[in-house]
């Protein structure tokens, strides 16, 4: 049965590939004990959008494994390294960086995967951004070449069950501001280079953060999985819906041939607490790309 269900691995076991002709590992990830969760926000939920429901019950009968952080700049280096890859932003010669003056996103020429939130120099263990969904999956695929394994991204329902962690309340912490630093979020007591702050925030809360934090910063969830409630937005594979009806209950991607747009998933640095909540979803265009969206794997 375990090896029906979780491969021979176990819930909580982290796991890194190596490809099949080199030393090269795939990033690490934690296997999610397979299960049954709630999906989407009830309607008394405060912050609550249309698009985040119905309700309904998504019942995962195996196991699956997903990235324990979100990609990292050195990781996706590797990526583009060896493949030659380009990303969306590098043939477009442009990104959407954070600009400290007017407390704005604005765009900004030659700005790259290579980059941080605000134009610079990215570090190594930083969560890649200015990718596109184009180029999450373009990593997904090399993985999946390189090892002989089905590595993609993660479906929208197999990203809110890692996310809650269990939890059936508004964040996975619990329903209001955290008492310890558990994510990258917007604090009441966080302030910018510039001296700024947040408009809108969680209370007393404080993480020393102003952009992204490098990866696994902060405790993980009830699962192992680290920064999945902040510090970057994430792509995952499936396309837009704006209601849950049909939404498949298997927690496999919900996909339409030559849909237009896809889903991101989590909060990121500067989300406010409605839009840091577990159920909180938006669109984007495939090849958007801009300092608040990276991504994770599966």
């Amino acid at each position: 049965e375990e090896a029906r269900v979780y491969g021979g691995r176990k819930p909580g076991q982290t796991i890194r590939d190596r490809f099949l002709d080199s030393e090269t590992r795939t990033p690490e990830l934690v296997v999610i004990a397979a299960g049954s969760f709630v999906m989407g926000s009830p309607d008394s939920e405060l912050g609550r959008e249309d698009w985040e429901g119905p309700q309904h019950r998504v019942t995962f009968r195996r196991g699956f494994a997903i990235g324990r952080t979100e990609v990292t700049v050195g990781e996706f280096r590797a990526f583009i390294d060896r493949t030659g890859f380009r990303t969306v932003a590098e043939r477009e010669g442009h990104s959407i960086v954070y600009d400290h003056r007017s407390g704005r996103l604005t765009e900004r020429d030659k700005v790259t995967w290579e980059m941080n939130y605000e134009g610079s120099e990215a570090g190594d263990d930083e969560p890649v951004v200015h990718v596109s969904w184009h180029d999450a999956s373009a990593y997904a695929r090399w993985l999946a070449q390189g090892t002989g394994k089905p590595y993609r991204l993660p479906s929208e329902a197999e990203f809110e069950y890692a996310l809650r962690g269990g939890n059936r309340g508004r964040y996975w912490w619990g329903d209001g501001s955290p008492r310890s630093q558990v994510e990258n979020l917007t604090g009441e007591r966080d302030l910018s280079p510039s001296e700024r702050q947040w408009s809108t925030y969680f209370e007393n809360y404080f993480d020393r953060f102003w952009g992204p934090a490098p990866v696994a910063t902060f405790e993980a969830n009830p699962f192992g999985v680290h920064d999945i409630g902040g510090n970057v937005a994430e792509w995952v594979m499936d396309c837009w819906h704006d209601t849950y009806l049909r939404a498949p209950a298997d927690g496999t991607a919900w996909i339409n041939p030559g849909c237009k747009l896809r889903v991101v998933r989590g909060g990121y640095w500067a989300s406010s607490p409605d839009h840091s909540r577990s159920a909180f979803r938006v669109s984007a265009f495939p090849g958007r790309h801009d300092a608040r969206i990276g991504f994770r794997i599966a």
